[in-house]
């Protein structure tokens, strides 16, 4: 059973100029993440993609990096374990990035 994704505040406060956001599109869970974020806020980030995959069996999560401004090469490693994690459980883990959304709103 898929454990919805409920958040009092969805806006969790990460380092002093960043947050994510969680929501819910159909059965597509969306973690988006605003502003400059550093290791330490990463390693938050890994434990929710964690959470949201592997205790509650999300199977189509998006990791939204639009408004990212910067991304650092730290991350990477934590973003495909996330997706090697959501592929053995039979999911995925997909990226989105500003020209992601951009092609998104263009075709409505």
């Amino acid at each position: 059973m898929v454990t919805p994704v409920v958040s009092a505040n969805p806006h969790r406060p990460l380092g002093p100029t960043s947050r994510f956001s969680i929501s819910r599109t159909g059965g597509t869970v969306v973690v988006t993440i605003h502003g400059e974020i550093g290791f330490e806020d990463w390693a938050r980030v890994d434990a929710v993609l964690q959470d949201l995959i592997d205790a509650q069996g999300n199977l189509d999560v998006v990791l939204d990096l639009c408004e990212v401004k910067y991304l650092q090469r730290d991350a990477v490693p934590l973003i495909v374990n996330a997706a090697h994690q959501a592929h053995s459980h039979g999911g995925r883990l997909r990226l989105a990035d500003k020209a992601c959304r951009e092609r998104q709103q263009a075709t409505g």
